[in-house]
């Protein structure tokens, strides 16, 4: 999950990573280290969720631009951002489940 290091852990967590699900408050922390996360090799999926504001795709969601960068750079990074109503449907049941509006 986010910016958990892997390398170094395999004993306790495994030698692959298939999907990592990251917070938009994280990808400026992965990208601190890209070719750890995004280099040709890496077959891992991305999952970035994040608010609207930040993952809009009409040149002002400042995540899903620095996420356009990357792609431009590593262009074999698997990443995926939610979808507003995606989001929606998530931040509901957190909200069903604790009972606190995220």
């Amino acid at each position: 999950m986010n910016n958990a290091p892997t390398r170094g852990y395999e004993e306790d967590v495994g030698r692959m990573t298939t999907i990592r699900v990251v917070s938009h408050t994280s990808v400026p922390l992965l990208l601190k280290n890209p070719d750890y996360f995004f280099k040709e090799a890496n077959t891992t999926i991305y999952v970035i969720w994040g608010p609207f504001r930040n993952m809009r795709k009409d040149g002002n969601g400042i995540v899903y631009n620095m996420l356009k960068k990357t792609v431009d750079v590593y262009p074999n990074a698997q990443i995926y951002v939610t979808t507003e109503k995606r989001m929606s449907h998530c931040d509901g049941i957190f909200k069903k489940e604790t009972g606190k509006d995220r």
